[in-house]
């Protein structure tokens, strides 16, 4: 082989050896390349899952704030219904038994705080223990603006004893509800609405409660109301909201729990004073001061939360302290207004 050929054939070696080796590295950087792409895939997946997550667990905590969001209760049934008055629709939620009863069931109707919602009133006072465990249908209606009508004394013109009377209608209409067994209650703004409801339209209801509310000297000036109706009240004496001893036009908690007395007919030497277990000792105790003594035969009873605020007794809320006053949790106002509200008829 002459010199020429022997210096081409080299080189076509090393060229092949060279082609040989770039197409390894080649394959090797294609390999590695994929195996990062499959890497960032699969992060950037669970990276868009975690967010996903968390977006959820954020507009569920909006929602609970917001007073959109219900907590389920097992063993019942939960709607809403819209209803019309005043050319406005309103929804209520409706909170019932998942089984249905052979027979027509009580209802009770709960007027929601000032700014709050249905939804946020009953994760509140857990409503559909009632419905799960006692039977009876729970309503909750919707304020106009987030706050009811309840001063007859700087009226806005939003009819609500008009709504809450036609509501009822309606609830009986549609639904197996006993029309004699109804019954009405409600907390700060929906407990003042309460009250002006049973003076009144008492004839649409069996018994009413309200809680951290007590009367207004408007509502006291044109209280008439046509029949008795069975009356618990619940109030805080550290309520910064509602004073215990009265302010801005309010009467004191002895002075309304004294007016509902002389309105349902009841001897004042009727009161008896029992003190509910300190058996949670956070901070408060309660004293329940009761009328059975009524020719009306419309009990009239109070409890006073020692060093209670403007709280639910047993409500599901954590940062009472923080802005609202103590919670008892010796007892719950909502288990309580139930035991009170269920000996009665209309």
């Amino acid at each position: 082989m002459s010199r020429l050929s022997s210096r081409l054939a080299l080189g076509l070696v090393l060229l092949c050896l060279s082609t040989t080796s770039h197409a390894g590295l080649f394959d090797g950087l294609q390999q590695t390349l994929s195996a990062l792409s499959a890497s960032l895939a699969q992060t950037r997946a669970a990276f868009q899952a975690t967010m996903a997550r968390f977006e959820a667990a954020m507009a569920e905590t909006a929602d609970r704030l917001a007073g959109r969001y219900l907590e389920p209760t097992t063993g019942t049934v939960s709607f809403e219904e819209a209803l019309v008055h005043q050319g406005i629709g309103r929804n209520a939620l409706y909170i019932r038994p998942q089984a249905e009863s052979a027979t027509l069931a009580p209802a009770v109707i709960f007027l929601h705080f000032g700014r709050g919602t249905p939804k946020a009133m009953a994760n509140l006072i857990h409503a559909g223990d009632l419905a799960a465990y006692d039977g009876a249908w729970v309503i909750l209606p919707s304020a106009e603006n987030r706050h009811w009508n309840e001063d007859p004394a700087s009226d806005n013109g939003i009819d609500d004893v008009g709504y809450l009377a036609a509501l009822i209608a309606d609830a009986v209409a549609r639904h197996p509800i006993d029309p004699q067994r109804i019954y009405l209650a409600g907390m700060s703004n929906g407990g003042f609405m309460a009250a002006r409801f049973a003076c009144e339209r008492p004839q649409l209801i069996a018994a009413a409660a309200q809680v951290v509310a007590t009367m207004r000297k408007s509502q006291d000036a044109v209280c008439a109301p046509a029949a008795a109706v069975p009356m618990t009240l619940i109030l805080g004496t550290n309520d910064a909201l509602v004073n215990y001893n009265a302010r801005y036009g309010l009467l004191s908690a002895a002075q309304t729990f004294a007016r509902w007395q002389r309105t349902n007919g009841c001897d004042p030497s009727g009161v008896l004073d029992d003190a509910i277990p300190d058996i949670a000792r956070d901070g408060t105790t309660t004293v329940l001061s009761h009328n059975e003594v009524c020719s009306s035969g419309a009990a009239v009873q109070l409890y006073t939360v020692d060093n209670g605020g403007h709280t639910w007794p047993e409500g599901a809320y954590e940062d009472a302290k923080l802005r609202l006053g103590r919670t008892s949790h010796d007892f719950s106002a909502t288990a309580a207004i139930w035991d009170f509200f269920k000996d009665y008829s209309r």
